[in-house]
């Protein structure tokens, strides 16, 4: 696999320029460690990348788990969020990071015991403006994954917000 060492992009062996930037690809004195993109780096232009994936983790959901009828699935990468749910029939309900505004975070005294907890993410989708992950492990952390992952999302594509008071 090679990528551009201009914006991280891959691309295909013989091809003479990137397809996201247009830099040459024909360059003799790249050294090796140019062939990778740098580690770490998430760019709007870069390959999506899992951050987290997990399920609801109540005591309902893992007895459900036991038996495999625990059907939903929430996952968190570079670029996206994705909520697939259903045994038979899958419904998948996706936000581009780029599109959320806030997230908030709500605990029970029993999840909190328990130490789990529902994550609320706040977006500008039509289809999904709220969209929650019932009953998250260290739902405090997944939370910091995603503040990170939405920051940097919207840095790479040089997304800034104002407010006019």
């Amino acid at each position: 696999m090679h990528y551009c060492t201009a914006c991280g992009a891959e691309y295909k062996q013989d091809a003479k320029f990137c397809g996201e930037c247009g830099a040459s690809t024909e360059n003799p004195n790249t050294p090796a460690a140019a062939q990778r993109p740098a580690a770490g780096r998430r760019s709007g232009s870069g390959p999506e990348q899992e951050l987290w994936q997990g399920k609801p983790a109540g005591i309902s959901d893992r007895l459900k788990g036991l038996v495999g009828l625990n059907s939903t699935k929430y996952t968190i990468t570079s670029q996206r969020i994705m909520v697939k749910s259903g045994l038979i029939g899958k419904d998948v309900e996706e936000i581009e990071l780029l599109r959320v505004n806030d997230f908030s975070v709500s605990q029970s005294i029993m999840q909190r015991m328990l130490g789990i907890g529902t994550l609320t993410i706040l977006s500008d989708d039509a289809s999904s403006p709220q969209l929650p992950f019932y009953r998250i492990r260290k739902v405090q952390d997944v939370k910091d994954i995603l503040r990170q992952a939405v920051r940097d999302e919207k840095i790479a594509n040089n997304i800034s917000y104002r407010e006019q008071i």
